[in-house]
Order: structure tokens, then C-alpha cells, then sequence
């Protein structure tokens, strides 16, 4: 058993490290915990993929990681980019580093974008604005190039974003985020409402930009079986807490978590006759954040509770896979048969 700072330590050299976030939102009926307690790293060239259900607080964490959360919004925790806290910075260094060293492809290409402005001069303003020796032809010249590299015709830079299909307006919207050639790119469900095909493109590119620019990645999803075929790590949210993190690929064939476990046995799997793991899907909803279940959030949706699990708030564990889990049936002084999820 052991504590989330002893977990994870900020490791020398990383991208971004991320210790003890927690959000909250206002309301009526009190402060809403969003986010609780995250703790996380990212490495130059390194793929992190963030899952979890709709609510669990994995877009929160992407806006706060640049600082585009409601001014109201009580942020606490460090979120070190390349040893700095993004969280302390004055506004004029914040704005220096959006764009030119971390940047975002939002959720929902359609309404990131300006409706009344050409695609072409959305992009060129952010290169201008950290570029201010770029003038017009080559600032022209660099979008043009920005598009040819993520497969659309430099000549589309004319258009307006109602001009583009889906597909493009997100192929546009990366290519935006990689104009002034950040290290660290955050892409918040960069594929919703996209059909298979183009979502296969789009993932398809991204990793092959990863890849040629080195690019540390947060790619966020409610999918596993997209982030097993992407990301090096997976870091599973549940009711805004990480509950299980792990390579990707053992954590989506040997998860430790039950909930994992849901989550990657949702997914079909051609030539398997035994294709879903979790025939009847996960019982219930998520919990309401501002009326939380005693001990662990999970268990009036776990299949393998037992005796501790309501009154006992589980900690990260090691998992055999090599990753931790927070879940009480790896406990092996409360689990003595030594179960595993």
C-alpha cells in the first residue's frame, strides 16, 4: 500500500508532472470536487491516455492543465510544465507558453473554431502572435505547410470552418495546435462524433505526428480499445480520481481494477466468441461528486466488493501488471485469498 506522493515522484526530466490536483466548481448547494487528488506524469515522446465515464474529470484536468477553467474554479495542486508551475504563473508568461510549448485540440472542432474566419487566418494568428518577426507571406507560406502535413490540400486555408467536413475541421484544428511546435499536446476527445473511418484517420495521424515530432501526448477518451492501440500508459478515472494506472496494453488485457475491467470488457473483439467480459455492461451511474459513497466510490457498482469496501477509501496498490490500482482486493491483509479483480 502506498500514498499517491510516494507513488509517483516528479521525475527528473519529465514534460509535465502533475501532483495532488484537485478542481471544484461553485454552486448553489456548495463547492462540486470535479477533480480529486490527481497525480501524474508525462515524458518527452510519451503517450498518456486519460479513460473514464462522462463526468469523472478527465476534460477538467485538460483545461486546467493550461489554465482554461472558469475564473471561479478553485484550482489547488501543481501542475509542473517543464519544472514550472502553469498554476502560479503570472499572466504574461502564461500566455507565452499556451501554444508555444503546451496546446490543446478541443473537444468538438466545430465550435473550437471562429465561424466568421477563414481556417487559414485562425492558424496564422497563433504563429504571429509567438512569431511576431513572421510576416504575412510567411506565415501564409508555414499554414499552408501546417496543412499539407496533416493531409489537407494547402489551399483549404480560404475556407471557412462550415466549408470543412468533421474530419477536416479536426485535422485543421491539429494542425492550429502544432503551429508554433509545442512539446506537450493535450487532444480532448479529439475523435468524438467523427464515424469510424474518419476517427481511424485521425488517430492514424496523430501518432504519426507524435512520433516524427517527439510530442509528449494527453489523449483523453472514454474508449480503452482506442487508447490500447495508441498510448504507451493508461491512467483510468472514476469519480474524479485515478483508480488504476499501467501500460497500456496490460492494463486493457489484465486490468486490476473492477472498473477497468468494465471498461475493457465493453468493447467487442472480432473472431472472439467470448468477446465482452462484462456481458451486462456496469450496473448504475456514476455518483453524484457532491454526495460521494463512503469508502471506495466504486463499490455500489462492483460486482467484487466485499466486507471493507464501503467503509474504507482504498489507496493505490501495486498491480501485477506493473502499475497500481486502487481497489481493496489487492490488499492482501484484507483480501487474504489474494483475489484479483
Amino acid at each position: 500500500m502506498i500514498s499517491t506522493g510516494e507513488r509517483v515522484q516528479a521525475s527528473v526530466g519529465s514534460l509535465l508532472s502533475v501532483r495532488d490536483l484537485s478542481i471544484a466548481y461553485p454552486s448553489q448547494a456548495g463547492p462540486v470536487p470535479a477533480v480529486r487528488g490527481v497525480t501524474f506524469d508525462v515524458a518527452e515522446g510519451e503517450i498518456l491516455g486519460l479513460a473514464g465515464e462522462s463526468g469523472c474529470g478527465k476534460s477538467t484536468i485538460a483545461h486546467a492543465l493550461l489554465r482554461l477553467l472558469p475564473p471561479d474554479a478553485r484550482v489547488t495542486g501543481q501542475v509542473l510544465l517543464n519544472g514550472e508551475d502553469v498554476l502560479t504563473m503570472k499572466f504574461g508568461r502564461l500566455r507565452a507558453v499556451r501554444w508555444d510549448e503546451a496546446s490543446i485540440v478541443f473537444q468538438g472542432a466545430m465550435h473550437s473554431m471562429n465561424p466568421v474566419q477563414r481556417v487559414g487566418d485562425q492558424i496564422v494568428e497563433a504563429v504571429r502572435l509567438h512569431r511576431p518577426a513572421t510576416n504575412e507571406r510567411q506565415g501564409q507560406a508555414q499554414v499552408g505547410e501546417l496543412l499539407e502535413r496533416v493531409g489537407l490540400p494547402a489551399r483549404r486555408a480560404r475556407d471557412y470552418p462550415h466549408e470543412l467536413s468533421g474530419g477536416q475541421r479536426q485535422r485543421a484544428m491539429i494542425a492550429m495546435a502544432l503551429a508554433c511546435e509545442p512539446k506537450l499536446l493535450i487532444a480532448d476527445e479529439p475523435t468524438t462524433a467523427l464515424d469510424v473511418m474518419v476517427q481511424a484517420q485521425v488517430l492514424s495521424l496523430l501518432k504519426e505526428l507524435q512520433r516524427e515530432l517527439k510530442l509528449g501526448l494527453i489523449f483523453i477518451t472514454h474508449d480503452l480499445s482506442v487508447l490500447v492501440e495508441l498510448c504507451d500508459r493508461i491512467a483510468v478515472m472514476y469519480a474524479g480520481r485515478i483508480v488504476e494506472e499501467g501500460p497500456a496494453e496490460a492494463i486493457f488485457e489484465r486490468p486490476a481494477h473492477p472498473y477497468s475491467w468494465g471498461l475493457s470488457g465493453s468493447f467487442p473483439r472480432i473472431g472472439d466468441p467470448e468477446y465482452r467480459r462484462a456481458p451486462g455492461g456496469l450496473p448504475g451511474d456514476p455518483p453524484d461528486p457532491q454526495h460521494l459513497p463512503t469508502g471506495c466510490p466504486f463499490h455500489p457498482r462492483c460486482p467484487r466488493a466485499f466486507e471493507p469496501c464501503p467503509d474504507t477509501d482504498p489507496p493505490m496498490y501495486p498491480a501485477e501488471h506493473g502499475g497500481f490500482a486502487a481497489c481493496l482486493l489487492l490488499d492482501s491483509k484484507l483480501n487474504p485469498e489474494g483475489a484479483r479483480a
